[in-house]
């Protein structure tokens, strides 16, 4: 299992759109992936729990990976957070 905490950098932080694409993302991967903040845990690939998330800009967030290609996974859900891709 793979965790790491970034702090979302994305401009705008994330809205209905990047839910989707977000969800796409961790979709590709085999690994079984969550997000959490301080208050609550979601499934990554589930539309509907990741816009219960509600993560805003500048608030941190911790994905974590469980699964043969988790560390691709983590790193290009990263990417996709800070604002580096927009998949």
């Amino acid at each position: 299992m793979l965790k790491k905490s970034i702090r979302i950098s994305r401009a705008g932080g994330l809205e209905a759109r990047s839910f989707a694409k977000l969800v796409q993302v961790a979709s590709k991967y085999d690994s079984r992936i969550y997000m959490e903040t301080e208050t609550k845990r979601v499934n990554a690939k589930s539309i509907m729990g990741m816009m219960s998330l509600e993560p805003e800009q500048d608030e941190r967030i911790i994905i974590s990976a469980d699964g043969i290609d988790e560390q691709e996974a983590v790193m290009e859900l990263e990417g996709f957070l800070v604002g580096k891709t927009d998949n």
